[in-house]
């Protein structure tokens, strides 16, 4: 899970929180019980669990992560990554 977000850019990895839990303690297991998470790995995105067993591609991430800016200054900056990303590979 960590290795996809390990692909994003400079300028996108620059507003976004990423938090890794361990659910071996009592801090992880009641994050994942506060995000209603049901089996591991599950990636949260504003609290909200969307993706639950499975790795998200790259696409998927970034489409998730358009949805979910905050901004449209966050929207814009992702937008262009997408984009970038979609043209060189």
């Amino acid at each position: 899970m960590v290795d996809v977000l390990n692909t994003l850019p400079p300028e996108v990895k620059d507003f976004i929180e990423y938090k890794e839990w361990s659910i071996k303690n009592a801090e992880g297991i009641q994050m994942f019980m506060a995000r209603k998470g049901k089996v591991l790995p599950t990636l949260c995105i504003n609290e909200a669990c969307l993706y639950e067993s499975i790795i998200p591609t790259i696409d998927e991430l970034y489409e998730s992560l358009i949805a979910a800016a905050k901004t449209d200054e966050q929207k814009q900056i992702l937008q262009k990554a997408f984009e970038h990303y979609e043209a060189t590979y």
